[in-house]
C-alpha cells in the first residue's frame, strides 16, 4: 500500500533536523531531500552520510533525491555529483527537470539534447540501481501525460520514468487522464494543489484527489505519495492535508 512522505523543499527555511522532526511528528515514513537547499549535489560525503544516519535513527526512508539537474541546460558529464549524492543518501530515484520550455515551443535541437542527455543519465544511474524520473510540470516538456510519454518514448530507456502531480488543478478530467496515461511509467507522486501561482489546501480539490487515490488503489500502486508544498508551507497545513489524504485512502472505492 501507499507510503507517505515529504519533499523537504516544502520547508526550505527549516533545518535538516527540523524537517526530520516534522516528519516524525506527522508519522510520515520518508523524505525526498531537495538538492537546492538541504542536500546540494556533490556535497561533503560525511555530511550526507550524517543526514542518512539521522533519517535511519528516526525511522525515515529516503525514496527520492529531488535534484535540480536540467537535461536541457546540463550535460551528461555534469550528472556525476547528483548520482553520487543520491547513492550516498540511499535514494532509489533521482528527480530531474525536463527543460523549462513548453512542448509547442521546443526546437528540434533542444528536444534532441533533452533526449540524449536523458538517455545517458538513465544509463549511468542504472549501473548503480537508481532510477531517474522527470518532474511532471507545466511549462516543461512533460506538461501533460501525452507530452511526458512522447518524451519517454524518444528516450527509450527502461530506467527513465516520470513523477506525477496535478497541473492546473481545476482541469479535473485532464489531470485524471494524465495519471492514466503515465501510470505504467510512474515513479512516485507529488501531492499538492498548485496553479503555478498559489498553493491551495487539498480540501479545495478533495474530489480530484479522491479519484486519484481510487485509481491508484485499483491499479495496485504501492509507491510513495510525497507531500510537496501547501498553503503557507506550514506544519499546520501539512497536518490538515495529511488528515484529508489518510481519510481518502481509508475511504477509497475499490
Amino acid at each position: 500500500m501507499f507510503k507517505l512522505g515529504l519533499c523537504s523543499v516544502t520547508f526550505r527555511d527549516r533545518s535538516i533536523d527540523e524537517v526530520i522532526s516534522i516528519c516524525s511528528g506527522c508519522a510520515l515514513e520518508g523524505i525526498e531531500w531537495g538538492g537546492d537547499v538541504h542536500l546540494g549535489a556533490g556535497g561533503r560525503r560525511g555530511q550526507i552520510l550524517e543526514v542518512k544516519e539521522k533519517c535511519r535513527a528516526a525511522g525515515l526512508a529516503t525514496p527520492g533525491y529531488g535534484s535540480y539537474f536540467d537535461v536541457l541546460e546540463q550535460g551528461p558529464e555534469q550528472f556525476a555529483p547528483v548520482l553520487e549524492t543520491a547513492g550516498l543518501i540511499g535514494a532509489d530515484t533521482i528527480r530531474v527537470w525536463p527543460g523549462w520550455v513548453r512542448p509547442e515551443h521546443v526546437s528540434d535541437e533542444q528536444y534532441g539534447k533533452i533526449v540524449e542527455t536523458s538517455r545517458s543519465i538513465a544509463g549511468q544511474a542504472a549501473k548503480q540501481g537508481i532510477r531517474v524520473a522527470y518532474e511532471f510540470h507545466d511549462n516543461t516538456c512533460t506538461e501533460g501525460g501525452e507530452n511526458a510519454m512522447k518524451l519517454l518514448a524518444r528516450v527509450n530507456h527502461p530506467n527513465m520514468l516520470t513523477y506525477y502531480q496535478l497541473i492546473r488543478p481545476t482541469e479535473t478530467e485532464w489531470n485524471l487522464e494524465n495519471l492514466e496515461t503515465v501510470y505504467d511509467r510512474l515513479a512516485y507522486i507529488h501531492v499538492q494543489a498548485n496553479d503555478d501561482v498559489n498553493n491551495f489546501p487539498l480540501e479545495d480539490f478533495r474530489e480530484v484527489w479522491q479519484e486519484i487515490i481510487d485509481r491508484l488503489v485499483r491499479g495496485n500502486y504501492d509507491g510513495w505519495l510525497l507531500f510537496e508544498f501547501n498553503r503557507g508551507n506550514s506544519v499546520g497545513q501539512l497536518r490538515l492535508d495529511l488528515e484529508l489524504l489518510r481519510s481518502l485512502i481509508d475511504n477509497a472505492d475499490v
